[in-house]
């Protein structure tokens, strides 16, 4: 009967040892959750989109940002991106973004070849303008560094995401 007690003893220890290292890694997991929520609350806030011929950036976040970089702008056409050009002299390194602030980039009107009626398949004028006329899904690729001195990138309105490495340099006009 003994020989029973301790075994049951030996499954009850380890089922507790087990629940009470189960809860330890549950309670890290929810603390970092937590802290990653915390870090992104103000990369959240910044948001981008092509309107028009602008690409604007505005930081609805009630701290600033210490700098912004536009990286590029693009859209997709039958689900491959295709990028827009800009003003050549056009700013996209800003510094010190209050909340509230928004900065713009100017988008050029290009010619994308003959404007094609979908149903008619025949050209009814020239496709103008930032993206061509079947394009969809326009978004800007925007990093900064947060008030906390994190850097984030967002891609149009997806999540943001943590750069871990250097910050990219805005990319080159698209030919």
């Amino acid at each position: 009967m003994s020989e029973f007690w301790d075994a049951a003893s030996a499954v009850a220890t380890t089922a507790a040892t087990g629940v009470a290292l189960w809860l330890a890694v549950h309670e890290v997991q929810m603390r970092r959750k937590d802290e990653t929520d915390r870090q992104a609350a103000q990369a959240r806030l910044v948001v981008s989109a092509i309107e028009g011929t602008r690409g604007e950036v505005v930081n609805h976040s009630s701290e600033p940002l210490l700098e912004l970089r536009i990286i590029r702008a693009d859209a997709d056409v039958d689900g491959r991106p295709v990028a827009v050009r800009w003003a050549e002299d056009a700013q996209r390194i800003f510094r010190n973004v209050s909340a509230g602030e928004e900065r713009h980039l100017e988008l050029r009107v290009q010619g994308w070849g003959p404007l094609i009626h979908p149903e008619l398949s025949y050209e009814v004028g020239t496709d103008e303008g930032v993206a061509p006329f079947n394009a969809s899904n326009h978004r800007l690729t925007i990093q900064f560094l947060d008030a906390a001195g994190l850097w984030w990138q967002r891609v149009g309105l997806e999540p943001p995401t943590r750069v871990l490495g250097e910050p990219a340099q805005p990319a080159a006009n698209p030919e």
